[in-house]
Formats: structure tokens, C-alpha cells, sequence
């Protein structure tokens, strides 16, 4: 059932009693290490970064404490609470939820995550991503999403969703109109989604309409323009971001696909929105083409300033500002927030929490594709092993592959672990025989800035010199990137994918290579 803010009388007076600049507050998320501990504004909303969890209690029982009017305590759950709330369940990604293929476990993750989160005070989170994988290289989707069929992600997200809703934890689908649809980085630029009207509804349309109507309480609007849906701006010959598009947001979600909950911007400091438009311009245009709340303010005299100047000239209405922080308000009342009667949230269970994590492991680690049947290995304690990293930023997942390491001590005594080799070492090797079984852990984590999420400069060469097909076993393992395999379709003929990184997900994997567990070999979350 699609989710509606009810607008309610004593909201509206709450408005009414506020000044311009506490108007202005409650439609701002900023970042509590940018505001500190001391600030006594109304702000609408609060997002709490990855802190240890007892300093976040404390942390988010302080800001509450100053606030005026009860504010949304918000975090980014996209996959589970132990990414944000350190010390929570840690689980691996949504597109590892997703190769599961199980609503049950899916929704039973986002039951977690509300619970361990909402514990400490949280109310909202920025996910799950609803986003269409799409396009194999996007520097910013991956793993992230549910995958590139429409039906399965809806299938599983709207799981994920509801356990997270079920649950106390007000939920938002992103990026609209869709991200994933190529290479450019909204944290950089405006990517443009390119898809026609019809290829639109039938794809991330779709997605976002089933989610709606599933009860989405809240949506991201990515700063992603749709040329299918919208006009050029003659003054750069380009299409807006969807942030700032009143056909989009108004036209298209509002209007089109019947959305009536909260619309919250991404980050307004992000390149896709703010190197489009001026930044203060932007924020005052978001309001008024139909976000509620903008995301990532820089609450100091600057903003206050700018944003008041854009009042008095008309650019942003006193009406438009009343109106958003009365749905703002009007949600608060609506969800008890306003009169302490929110939801008392349900204690989470540790041991089932880690039971489920395991499950989703034991669950998604996939054999993609195995052209010469290599998986399960006979290894023994005499084989001869060598396990190559050839990932980017090899530095930064130095606990991974010393992990590989010591699970891959536990099968053979013959090992030998090489980063970064180069497609010489590798060649002789290979020629050499010197080895009977490679383990290559390959591929890039997403990471804004990359561009596409390849190998790249001198890491990508140990992919020359043809070592791969030599005659020695290989067997690749994809940590991060789940489209490694499409890059290099011919020169791997055996990869794995992990879809994340747990506690338990080497040890799974290592054990499911030499067969003495079973591995998934269905490709729900992609093709």
C-alpha cells in the first residue's frame, strides 16, 4: 500500500510558531561531525557517520537532548547496521542479500538493521539502493544493487524494505529517476540516464512504481538527469539533475507514479548538483521543484545568509519553505515521534543476527563461471599453491588476503602469496610450472572518483602475457567487483564471487573451492 504524509493541524501550528531560520533547519539533514555537539538549532534531521557504537548512544542522546522540536536520527543502512553502528552485524552487501534469492532472509537483514540501529535512536535510513546494475563498470552501483533484472530487484529490495519498515525504521529507495546506466559519477558530475520513455518504465520505472507501492516512505533523488522526461536548460544546452527538475519530481514521482511520502536530495555538496548549478541556488531550486529535505547542508552564517537572500528575491518562497517543514512536521506527528509515542523497537537477538550474516554467505558466494570444471579442487597438504592479488589499492585489503592466506594454510603446505607480481613473475611461473593451483584475487571496490570500477594503470597489467593460459589451474575470486568476468570474458575461465567481505566469507569461500562445502551456481543478482 503506497505510504502518504498526512498533514495535521497541529503541525501546522508547530510551523507557524517558527522563525524563518528554524524554518530553514527543518528542512536540512547536515552531518553531525560538521555541526559538533553544541548546536541548539530545530534541524529537521541529523546523520550520524560510522562511529563505535556506545560513543554513538552518546552521541545521539546529547543531540536529541538540545533539540526543540524531536529531529529524524538518520544513518545508511544499505546493508545491514555494521557498516555505520561499528560493533553491530556486519553482512556482506545487497547484492550478496540479493544472490540469495530468499524475501525471508532479505527481509529478515532489513528486520535486523532496524532493530540493532533503532536501538540507539535511529529512525531513518538512506537505502536500500534501488538502482538497476545495470552497466558493469559504474563507479558508484556494483554491489551495491540487487542487480540488473527489474523483477528480482524488486523482489528482493522491496524485502529488505519492509523488514526495515515492519520494524520502526523509516526506509528510502534511491537514486531517481535510476543510477547504473553508465560511468559518469553524480559525485563528480551529471550522469544522464539515457534510456527512452518506454525502456524507462519497463526498467528503473518500474522498480521505483513497485517500491511505491509497496509503501516507500521515502525517496533519494539522484543528481541524474532523464532527457526522456524532461527539457534541455537553454542557458547550458543540457538536462537538469533530477534534484532541481520539477518534471521529474513533481511531473514524473509525484504525479506519474503516485509517490506521496518524503522526498530528501542526495548530498547537495556533490558534483553532479552543485558543478551543474550554484550551490545556494541549487538548494533554494530543490525546494521548490518538490524535495522536502536537503541532504549534507553546510549549516554555518554563509548558508544562513545566502539562503535568506534567496528569500527575500523570490528564488525560494516563505510558502514553499512553510509547506515543506509542515510535511516534515506532519511526519513526526505522524510516525509518534512528536509526542514520544514512536514505536518501542524490538530488542535484536546477537546470536540469530550472526547466524543470519552467515547464511547470507553461505548463500550468495557464486561460482560464475567454470569452463573447465575446476571447483571443487582435490587439494592436499602437498599441492602447491599460489594465491596472487591483483586488486587496486592492494594496500587497503591487506587483513583480506592475509585472511586467504591463513584459510589456505589450513589445505595445503605449499603456499606462497604474491601482490602486485607483474606479468613477468607470472609468465615464468606459469611456463615454469612451478605451481599446481593459482587463487588470484582480482578486481576494484567501488569507490567515487574511480570512473568505471576496473583494474587500472600498472595493476591491470598483470592481466598481460597470456599467463593465464598456460596450462596451470586458475581459479579467480571477485571480492568487490561482480562484473570482472564480463571485462576479461575470454582470459578467465574459472571466477567466484564473494559480493563482500565478512568474518566468515573467506573461510566459506576457501572451503567451497576445495569442496568441502557446496557453492551457489545460480545468477539471480546478474547475468
Amino acid at each position: 500500500m503506497k505510504f502518504t504524509i498526512k498533514l495535521s493541524q497541529a503541525a501546522a501550528e508547530v510551523v507557524d510558531s517558527l522563525t524563518n531560520r528554524e524554518l530553514l533547519d527543518q528542512v536540512c539533514c547536515p552531518t553531525y561531525t560538521r555541526v559538533g555537539p553544541d548546536r541548539t538549532e530545530t534541524f529537521g534531521a541529523m546523520f550520524f557517520h560510522p562511529t563505535e557504537r556506545e560513543e554513538l548512544e552518546q552521541q545521539i542522546e546529547r543531540f536529541q537532548s538540545r533539540c526543540k522540536i524531536p529531529p529524524f536520527i538518520v544513518s545508511d543502512l544499505e546493508c545491514g547496521a555494521g557498516n555505520m553502528v561499528l560493533g553491530a552485524t556486519k553482512f556482506p552487501s545487497m547484492m550478496s542479500i540479493s544472490q540469495t534469492n530468499s524475501e525471508e532472509l532479505a527481509y529478515e537483514v532489513g528486520a535486523i538493521a532496524a532493530k540493532e540501529a533503532g536501538e540507539l535512536g535511529y529512525n531513518w535510513t538512506f537505502s536500500p539502493v534501488a538502482d538497476l546494475a545495470y552497466d558493469p563498470d559504474s563507479p558508484v552501483v556494483g554491489i551495491r544493487s540487487a542487480g540488473k533484472d527489474p523483477e528480482h530487484t524488486v523482489k528482493m529490495v522491496s524485502a529488505y524494505m519492509r523488514g526495515l519498515q515492519d520494524h520502526g525504521m523509516m526506509a528510502t529507495i534511491k537514486h531517481f529517476p535510476g543510477d547504473g546506466f553508465g560511468t559518469y559519477d553524480q559525485h563528480l558530475t551529471t550522469p544522464v540516464n539515457p534510456l527512452s520513455r518506454e525502456e524507462w518504465r519497463a526498467g528503473p520505472g518500474k522498480v521505483f512504481k513497485d517500491l511505491i507501492d509497496d509503501g516507500a516512505m521515502a525517496i533519494m533523488p539522484g543528481h541524474i538527469s532523464l532527457p526522456a522526461f524532461d527539457e534541455i536548460d537553454e542557458a547550458t544546452g543540457t538536462y537538469p539533475p533530477a534534484t532541481i527538475s520539477r518534471k521529474l519530481l513533481v511531473d514524473l514521482l509525484r504525479g506519474e507514479l503516485g509517490f506521496d511520502g518524503l522526498i530528501v536530495t542526495d548530498a547537495v555538496e556533490m558534483g553532479g548538483l552543485v558543478g551543474y548549478i550554484n550551490y545556494f541556488d541549487a538548494c533554494a531550486l530543490a525546494l521548490e521543484n518538490g524535495c522536502d529535505i536537503l541532504l549534507f547542508t553546510r549549516m554555518d552564517d554563509i548558508f544562513y545568509r545566502e539562503m535568506e537572500q534567496r528569500l527575500e528575491t523570490g528564488m525560494l518562497s516563505i510558502d514553499t519553505l512553510k509547506k515543506r517543514a509542515l510535511r516534515i512536521v506532519s511526519l513526526k506527528f505522524q510516525l509518534g515521534l512528536m509526542d514520544g509515542t514512536h514505536r518501542v523497537v524490538e530488542a535484536s537477538n546477537p546470536i540469530r543476527n550472526l547466524e543470519a550474516a552467515k547464511e547470507v554467505v553461505a548463500k550468495s558466494i557464486t561460482v560464475v563461471r567454470d569452463r573447465k570444471q575446476l571447483i571443487p579442487y582435490p587439494i592436499t597438504r602437498q599441492t602447491r599453491v599460489l594465491h596472487v592479488v591483483i586488486m587496486n589499492h592492494a594496500d587497503r585489503y591487506a587483513e583480506l588476503y592475509d585472511k586467504i592466506k591463513d584459510e589456505l594454510g589450513k589445505h595445503t603446505d605449499q603456499l606462497t602469496q604474491w601482490v602486485d607480481p607483474g606479468p613477468d613473475n607470472l609468465y615464468r611461473a606459469m611456463c615454469e610450472q612451478a605451481y599446481d593451483l593459482v587463487i588470484c584475487s582480482i578486481g576494484s571496490k567501488l569507490s567515487y572518483g574511480l570512473n568505471v570500477v576496473r583494474l587500472h594503470d600498472e595493476v591491470a597489467r598483470n592481466m598481460m602475457a597470456g599467463w593465464s593460459k598456460l596450462g596451470t589451474p586458475i581459479i579467480f575470486v571477485s571480492h568487490f567487483h561482480s562484473y570482472v568476468h564480463k571485462e576479461y570474458e575470454t582470459s578467465i575461465d574459472t571466477i567466484v564471487n564473494t559480493y563482500g567481505d565478512i568474518d566468515c566469507t573467506i573461510e566459506y569461500l576457501i572451503e567451497g573451492i576445495f569442496g568441502k562445502r557446496g557453492l551457489n551456481r545460480s545468477l539471480y543478482a546478474h547475468d
